[in-house]
């Protein structure tokens, strides 16, 4: 298991989870299939933009990643 940084939401801070099944890509690739949501239902000005879901590489590749993950502004 390798550690790595909590997930926070950049809308209001709070503690996100992220789930991810590996699978293989068309060309051989490792992929991950991701879900991404607060661990704790809050409200948030994001809410709009979780769960976070589709398939990438990292979850930092999701589409709308940018603006959700990461410390608030």
């Amino acid at each position: 298991m390798s550690a790595h940084r909590a997930l926070l939401c950049r809308g209001c801070a709070g503690n996100l989870y992220a789930v991810c099944t590996i699978g293989r890509g068309p060309g051989g690739e490792t992929v991950g299939e991701w879900e991404v949501d607060h661990e704790i239902p809050v409200p948030c000005p994001l809410s709009g933009l979780l769960p976070l879901t589709g398939t990438a590489a990292s979850v930092h590749d999701l589409p709308g990643a940018r603006e959700v993950l990461g410390p608030p502004d």
